[in-house]
């Protein structure tokens, strides 16, 4: 297995790392928690960040957190269906360089999905905060726990394997495979 620098990445994944972040920024805005900073891409650690104010319930909480998985990975879905929708319906014979960008962006939108260990620290902190014990706290742990498992797998290029996942998906439904 060969390392690839994590700012490498995101310069090479630039589109995904946007769109993670218009995925928190989109929820925030949806659940009216004010906003007070945002960075869509810069080249460090980390490549995007959204800083807001704080959130008045769990369901915010938990949309704000998630929303990147939410919106990447439909985003993934749509952008590299229409890349390869041609290929499948109309038997094109080669590939043109609309196919090559779309595929580009959706894969590299699809491998920043899974928010980060601080968007889950911050969802199970918030559930505790909020005195929310029992089931619910147990459910936040085990999601946030999930979604930790799928960072510390990006090593073995999971998040890579996930976007895969999902180019597929839609052309795998459609009965294309």
């Amino acid at each position: 297995m060969f390392f690839i620098p994590g700012w490498l990445i995101a310069i090479l994944t630039f589109p995904g790392v946007i769109a993670h972040e218009i995925g928190h920024r989109l929820f925030a805005d949806w659940a009216k928690v004010p906003v007070y900073k945002v960075c869509y891409f810069r080249v460090g650690n980390p490549a995007g960040y959204v800083i807001h104010g704080p959130v008045n319930n769990l369901k915010s909480s938990f949309l704000i957190s998630v929303g990147p998985l939410i919106v990447n990975t439909l985003l993934c879905a749509v952008i590299t269906f229409s890349a390869v929708f041609p290929l499948y319906i109309l038997e094109a014979e080669q590939y043109s360089w609309v196919f090559i960008l779309l595929i580009w962006v959706g894969f590299s939108i699809g491998m920043h999905a899974f928010p980060s260990n601080e968007d889950m620290e911050n969802l199970v902190n918030n559930v505790k905060s909020a005195k929310q014990g029992g089931a619910l706290l147990l459910a936040a742990k085990f999601f946030a726990g999930l979604l930790r498992l799928a960072n510390a797998l990006r090593v073995i290029w999971f998040d890579a394997i996930y976007a895969f996942g999902v180019t597929m998906l839609l052309p795998w439904l459609f009965g294309f495979f």
